[in-house]
């Protein structure tokens, strides 16, 4: 009882929290961290490093005076049109556009695929459908389409039912685009099957219908599927990538397509209001990032299974099927509250315990590399005791 109430005083003394709302620790409020400046800061809880904002500033610091940065014009040019380069030629696209979120780069792309036939056909649990204020519909007259609720997947025969279900009707519309997010974040990040997508990307385009990949976290993907970026993207006519999440920019998200769909897109970004006067300084940080991401993830994802293998008892991690940076973390012999507010003593940082199992949902990032492996088993064996 002493070790917790330590705990709780330290957690007082942080300014993290009051004395009542221990019950419910908000998962952000660990990024201010009185501990931070002393122990290196590994979060469990992001796709990216979780940079502090004196961090982040830190980091533009060392960037611009490591090398000129070019400041672009209404997120045009300058740095911005390096990183549309670099995106494009990561995912094998003959270009790429930025916008300021995910939001908007994955409305544009559908509004423009869909052309004049408005039905597009969704996950039921993806985030166009679910988390963008139905922007798509309101904004653009189009009509999303649900599939599958429940559910990360659909299938090539769902497709054909609504194409069925269309033609059918007594008023053609026809389908416009296809839309699949992969990896889903409502499920827990699980990844669509790459047989499936294949088999609807070659039906897409021998019916004249559009093809978008919603990859905010695309780049985690080929360390568990063995396929790589440009095998997905070449399925798809537009790809959105997050430079956000897995690339540590403070906002930011790229659109990549064909030359002639990209052209003059940066008039739909303005007319929606998505032209930030100065958007370098999310892309400066992003381009930093990008060309080492892919093997820094690996390493990590390395380093969590092997952190927990060394942990013989307290603890096991369990993987989601057809998933990807997102685990089941279960504590076995400890209260998993108690182990949250241990492991943030130490500045380690997870989310709140889940209600679906006793344990955390346990996301892998880079931040795992800031800490040797002997001192996080340590770290883990004591939070549990």
């Amino acid at each position: 009882m002493k070790k917790v109430n330590q705990r709780r005083n330290f957690l007082k003394q942080s300014g993290l929290i009051g004395a009542a709302s221990l019950v419910g620790l908000p998962a952000m409020a660990f990024s201010g961290n009185a501990n931070r400046k002393s122990l290196p800061y590994v979060n469990f809880t992001r796709d990216g490093l979780d940079f502090s904002t004196e961090d982040y500033a830190k980091r533009l610091v060392e960037i611009t005076k490591a090398k000129w940065i070019a400041i672009d014009s209404y997120s045009n040019g300058g740095v911005v049109a390096e990183l549309e380069k670099k995106m494009a030629n990561a995912l094998g696209k003959e270009a790429a556009v930025y916008m300021p979120t995910g939001t908007m780069a994955n409305h544009v792309a559908i509004r423009k695929l869909a052309g004049d036939k408005p039905r597009v056909l969704v996950q039921a649990e993806s985030h166009i459908y679910n988390d963008s204020g139905d922007t798509a519909q309101v904004l653009s007259n189009l009509n999303l389409v649900p599939i599958n609720p429940g559910n990360t997947q659909f299938t090539l025969e769902d497709v054909k039912e609504q194409a069925n279900r269309v033609d059918n009707g007594r008023v053609k519309t026809g389908i416009g685009v296809i839309s699949i997010e992969s990896p889903v974040r409502r499920k827990n990040n699980e990844v669509f099957d790459y047989a499936e997508m294949k088999n609807i990307s070659a039906y897409a385009k021998e019916n004249g219908i559009g093809m978008h990949l919603d990859g905010a976290r695309l780049f985690n993907v080929p360390a568990h599927t063995g396929k790589t970026v440009k095998e997905y993207a070449e399925l798809f006519d537009t790809v959105y990538i997050s430079i956000y999440k897995d690339f540590n920019a403070a906002s930011g998200a790229i659109l990549a397509g064909s030359t002639e769909f990209c052209k003059d897109l940066y008039h739909t970004r303005r007319m929606f209001g998505g032209s930030q006067p100065n958007a370098w300084p999310f892309a400066a940080v992003a381009n930093e990032y990008i060309d080492s991401f892919p093997a820094d993830y690996q390493k990590s994802l390395e380093k969590a299974e092997e952190l927990f293998n060394s942990l013989n008892a307290g603890y096991k991690l369990k993987k989601i099927d057809n998933g990807s940076n997102v685990m089941k973390l279960h504590v076995l012999n400890a209260d998993p509250r108690e182990t949250q507010l241990a492991l943030l003593e130490k500045n380690i940082k997870l989310n709140n315990p889940t209600k679906d199992f006793k344990g955390f949902y346990f996301k892998i990032n880079p931040s795992i590399l800031r800490v040797e492996l002997k001192q996080l088993v340590k770290y883990f064996t004591e939070a549990t005791k």
